[in-house]
Order: structure tokens, then C-alpha cells, then sequence
């Protein structure tokens, strides 16, 4: 097993599930606060960048297309707006989101007056960023020369990457002090929970849906107290998780990654849409807002620049 030690609260006391017969993933669970994921993926390599010759700006284009445009707009203004609250309305609002995709959230924070910059591992996300008007850094954090700003924000980028405790270390230097960071990350649900033991049940043969639940794309899942411990450790303050219902990708898309026909997911996948859109689904989404201590500098102050590269 090559997670010893809980990412989040750092406890020793897992539990582990037998593998997958279909995919080989082995997945384990905190006993202390909850956090579910995939015991192997330290072994999991991932590249420092993605080119152009890997996917193309017209194949990340087809992907965005593939995603839920409804509600997105508005749950980018609510999450907006808890930051401006959080923020007091002072010291410029310089906003940065790490793994920032197409940067569409971005542009919805320029039109709410935020000075806004990302930063992405995909060279197409950039192209597709630029054509939107936003500057978006290609490359991850360690190797970036960014200044603190006051606002920091990670759209479900926390369950993609290898080391989430220095992930969340570098949002943290990446903030003034005072500054607020809103993150967005997969929810343990009580659907996994049960997944997850039917899979322990039939010794991992009906693993279908913690395969596609827990994943080279999303190695963790999260509960309240498993982000508030991962938070407080790095030194954040004010921490507040908020369980939400929120999915990026359409149904129909979904259920076709889990393996169900074309046909079926399609027919199927409308319906679905309609049940997410009045809200009636599992709340399969965490938002976590924290503040770094300290106090912001008066309004109109840019991004500070004393010392203030972050490190991935």
C-alpha cells in the first residue's frame, strides 16, 4: 500500500478495501475523519505539463462542451459573492485560480470587478483561456513566480493532484494575509459508502460505480471534517465547508464513463439533468472557504511581491 498516512488529518488508522477485479485500484478509508481514496496512486506519475501534441485546443474545446452550462454562472456569483463578504470590499481584489481550465469562472470574476489570473498544466487550456481575454500561466506553482493575492480559488483541483497537502500549503502562501481561499472538491456520500462495501461484499467484483467515484482523476473523496482537518493544518483560519449539489459534467457523458451504452446514457441522462437542476440529487460536492490570519492592506493595494513565490 503506498498511502501510509491519511492526506488530510495525517492519522495512520486506515482501513483498506479489497481491489477492484475490473480496474486493480485498491482504496482505503480514514478512520479518524472519514476521507475515502485510492491507496496506490502515490505510484501514479503525472507530467509537469500537457502539450499541444497531447490534446489539442480543439479536443479540450469538445470536453468543455461536454460539461452542465446550467447553473454554472449563477454558483460562480454566490461563490463570488461569499468571497467579497469574506473579503470586506478592500485591498484591490486580486483573484487567482490554480488549475483554471477555459478560465470561464475567471471571466465572470473580471465582469464582478476582480483582477483576475490562473495558472494551468494543459497548454490548450491556455489557448482557450486567452481567447476568452485572460492570461493564464501554463505550469504548475513550483515552478511560477506569482505574487500573494487577496483571493485564492481551486475548482475541484485538490482530488487531481499527488500531493494535496502541499497543494493546499501553496495556496496559503499564495495569499496576503487576511485573504480568503475557496475550494471546490469531490463529497464522500452516503452512496459511496455503500458502493464501497458492496465492493468489499462480492471481493470487488461489483466495483463499477467507486471505479469511476474514485479514479486517476479524482484519487480522493472528502467529508467536513476530513477538508477542515487538511485546512487547519496547512494554518488556515474561519473555516467553513458547505455540502453542495453540483455536477460538472452531464449525465449523459457520466453514465457513458461508467459504461453504460450511448443509447441508454442519452435517454437516461435527460432525465437525470432535470432531477439535478431542481436540486433533487446527492450532494456530491464540498465548497470550503478559509481565511489566512491576518488583516488585508487598505483598498486599491496590488498583489504583494515580498517574497511571494508559491511552492507546489
Amino acid at each position: 500500500m503506498s498511502v501510509l498516512a491519511c492526506p488530510a488529518c495525517g492519522s495512520q488508522q486506515l482501513k483498506n478495501y479489497r481491489p477492484s477485479r475490473k480496474s486493480g485500484r485498491r482504496n482505503f478509508k480514514c478512520r479518524s475523519c472519514g476521507l475515502v481514496g485510492w491507496s496506490d496512486r502515490a505510484d501514479l506519475v503525472l507530467p509537469d505539463t500537457v502539450s499541444l501534441d497531447d490534446i489539442s485546443v480543439e479536443q479540450r474545446a469538445a470536453w468543455v462542451a461536454s460539461k452542465r452550462d446550467t447553473g454554472a454562472v449563477k454558483a460562480q456569483a454566490e461563490v463570488l459573492d461569499r468571497l467579497g463578504a469574506r473579503l470586506k470590499g478592500s485591498a484591490g481584489r486580486h483573484l487567482y485560480d490554480i488549475g483554471t481550465g477555459d478560465a470561464q469562472f475567471l471571466t465572470v470574476a473580471s465582469d464582478r470587478g476582480y483582477e483576475v489570473r490562473g495558472n494551468d498544466l494543459i497548454e490548450a487550456n491556455v489557448h482557450l483561456a486567452a481567447a476568452n481575454g485572460v492570461t493564464v500561466d501554463l505550469g504548475d506553482l513550483s515552478v511560477l513566480s506569482v505574487p500573494q493575492h487577496d483571493a485564492v480559488t481551486m475548482w475541484c483541483v485538490l482530488a487531481h493532484v499527488e500531493d494535496t497537502a502541499g497543494m493546499i500549503k501553496s495556496s496559503f502562501d499564495l495569499l496576503k494575509p487576511g485573504g480568503t481561499l475557496f475550494l471546490q472538491t469531490p463529497r464522500r456520500t452516503r452512496i459511496d459508502t455503500a458502493a464501497m462495501a458492496m465492493t468489499a461484499a462480492t471481493r470487488g467484483r461489483m466495483s463499477r460505480w467507486i471505479d469511476r467515484r474514485i479514479a486517476p482523476h479524482h484519487w480522493q473523496l472528502h467529508t467536513a471534517e476530513s477538508i477542515t482537518a487538511a485546512l487547519s493544518a496547512a494554518g488556515f483560519v474561519d473555516v467553513e465547508v458547505i455540502p453542495v449539489v453540483r455536477y460538472s459534467l452531464k449525465s449523459g457523458t457520466y453514465l457513458q464513463s461508467m459504461g453504460v451504452p450511448a443509447g441508454a446514457a442519452r435517454a437516461v441522462g435527460g432525465t437525470v439533468d432535470r432531477f439535478i437542476d431542481r436540486g433533487w440529487a446527492p450532494r456530491i460536492v464540498l465548497e470550503a472557504y478559509a481565511s489566512k490570519p491576518g488583516s488585508l492592506a487598505s483598498a486599491g493595494a496590488g498583489p504583494a511581491t515580498d517574497g511571494a513565490t508559491a511552492a507546489g
